[in-house]
């Protein structure tokens, strides 16, 4: 990764030093400076070992990077601004049209924020910043973090030691709903049930304090959420990267199956609070979420399931036929005609960012349909 005097490389240039991390922390955000605010306060409160840097993604263009720029180092945000300040032009290329090295004023973790040229979709907007992090050494992992999270103090310490510990290539968190904050939402991750064609959360709606079996919660674990997932780098050298051609939706479910031959791991003290949906608005009422969200939804699980279980087709289908009632009865008609374009586009393969949307969502991780209000 070539970027001037700073810790991605290790070397100094510019006048300055800097150690590489042992954790990189990646974020998606579209036009969210307010929940990527929170976010970077609540990761400033972590625990000091391991060593981690934050990485950014804008992908809502140079306005959306500018407030964001500007809500992170305002009086009470969580950011100061490095000095030599930001990083020069030439530093960005490729995906991104701008990048900025901030810090968080708690301690030493730098804040890499990269514009995207484009709507990168949540893959790509990952993809962007590991194909950079891919040219560095030293950092043993990365923590992909939904902007609308607020990890615990010991959230990341504990991911850390499940993977090396354990020497599981992902590993899971215990992810709570902000406003319920004595349920769990995930225990670990997701669970695929092959015969419903459809994808659970692995403990919902579970107390936090009950007795639970670490072992059996691995065992049924097909992918960590999307909200909240660590990826050791050497399970990215493995498998590759996530997948852009789901652009939102089933890509953190389609990189955990590539990933689970080579084991998956719950760390249960690992402890965020996710607010669900605050992006893409899957925690609005039916009528009210967005027709590309809906779409994208029904397109991918078609796409996930030809990929990996092939024959449970048919049912995937009746799957999201159902989906498509339930928005009817819902007094929601033009979400029940997204779902049937979007089953179709599945059918017709059709990948990638929708050719007839221009502008939308793509800052956060997206669990399965199934388990969104809907």
């Amino acid at each position: 990764m070539e970027l001037n005097g700073d810790k991605m490389n290790g070397s100094i240039k510019g006048g300055y030093s800097v150690k590489v991390p042992e954790v990189a922390i990646i974020i998606v955000g579209f036009r969210n400076s307010a929940d990527i605010r929170a976010c970077l306060q609540a990761l400033s409160r972590l625990s000091p070992r391991p060593a981690f840097d934050v990485f950014i993604c804008e992908n809502g263009g140079t306005d959306a990077f500018d407030r964001l720029i500007c809500d992170l180092l305002d009086a009470e945000g969580p950011c100061w601004r490095r000095r030599p300040p930001g990083t020069p032009m030439d530093l960005a290329g490729g995906r991104f049209a701008r990048i900025e090295r901030l810090g968080l004023r708690s301690g030493t973790p730098d804040v890499w924020i990269g514009c995207a040229r484009d709507n990168l979709g949540y893959a790509g907007g990952i993809n962007a910043w590991l194909s950079r992090l891919s040219r560095m050494e030293g950092w043993r992992g990365i923590w992909v973090l939904n902007p609308d999270t607020e990890p615990t103090e010991s959230a990341l310490a504990a991911l850390y030691e499940r993977a090396e510990s354990g020497r599981k290539a992902m590993v899971g968190c215990t992810i709570l709903d902000s406003d319920e904050s004595e349920h769990i939402r995930f225990r670990g991750g997701l669970h695929w049930e092959k015969m419903a064609a459809r994808g659970v959360a692995i403990g919902l709606g579970e107390r936090l304090d009950i007795s639970y079996d670490i072992a059996a919660v691995e065992q049924a674990m097909d992918s960590p959420s999307g909200a909240s997932m660590y990826v050791t780098r050497w399970c990215i050298e493995a498998i590759g990267p996530m997948d852009e051609s789901y652009f939102l939706f089933y890509e953190d479910l389609d990189w955990g199956i590539r990933a689970k031959h080579l084991g998956l791991g719950y760390a249960h003290d690992s402890v965020v609070v996710h607010k669900r949906g605050t992006t893409t608005g899957s925690a609005r009422s039916a009528a009210a979420i967005p027709k590309l969200s809906v779409y994208l939804q029904h397109r991918n699980g078609i796409r996930f399931v030809r990929t990996h279980f092939p024959w449970t087709l048919p049912l995937r289908v009746l799957m999201s036929l159902f989906q498509a009632a339930r928005f009817l009865r819902r007094q929601a008609p033009r979400n029940c005609w997204a779902v049937l374009q979007g089953v179709l586009a599945g059918l017709r393969g059709e990948t990638g960012r929708p050719s007839w949307h221009r502008d939308g969502l793509a800052g956060a991780a997206g669990a399965p349909s199934e388990l969104r209000p809907g």
